[in-house]
């Protein structure tokens, strides 16, 4: 058994928060490492037609805030889909890397339910099919390793909402970012 990278980064930002009470975020940006193949995997592993459900604000409405909008409503669904692979699945194992590279670059952000309650009604409640789905998570990890920007303001809420479309107030967090520890984090906990 030979350790994926991001594995030995959460291992090493882990001592070192133990050890020298260094923060994560301290240590440089994200960076995206070979585990971002896993996305090709399971794009072929799972079926073209399934559908994957998944809570967005659009490129083009959240602006340089995309990555912090977009961050944990991906986790979520990923975390959903996780669940639907028996415990010694490769796709489970794919899966619970990509959740552990998407903490790893959310925790450092800090708080995040405000700049969500801004932007609470540009979300979106869609069904992607395989390829849709992981083409998103591979453009939100590579935004986040290029740029994750303070500066957001969010447009005019529309005045109706598309049918089928929209945020559901009842399934947003009550803080999407907490303060939970290292090994709570690990333990695949839903929601703080």
């Amino acid at each position: 058994w030979c350790p994926s990278k991001s594995w030995i980064r959460v291992c090493v930002r882990f001592l070192l928060l133990i050890t020298l009470g260094v923060p994560s975020n301290t240590l440089g940006s994200f960076q995206i490492t070979d585990d971002i193949s896993k996305l090709s995997v399971l794009k072929q592993n799972i079926p073209r037609d399934y559908n994957i459900s998944v809570s967005y604000v659009p490129k083009e409405l959240a602006g340089m805030c995309w990555v912090k909008l977009n961050i944990y409503y991906l986790e979520e669904s990923l975390n959903e889909l996780a669940k639907k692979f028996g415990n010694v699945s490769s796709n489970k194992n794919d899966i619970k890397i990509l959740i552990d590279m998407l903490q790893d670059m959310r925790l450092p952000l800090g708080h995040l339910d405000p700049i969500m309650y801004d932007f609470e009604c540009h979300f979106r409640n869609e069904q992607w099919q395989t390829e849709q789905y992981f083409d998103y998570v591979k453009d939100l990890l590579k935004a986040a390793e290029d740029n994750i920007s303070d500066d957001c303001d969010p447009p005019p809420c529309p005045t109706t909402l598309p049918t089928g479309k929209g945020f559901d107030r009842c399934s947003f967090p009550q803080n999407p970012v907490s303060d939970r520890g290292i090994s709570e984090q690990n333990n695949d906990a839903q929601r703080p």
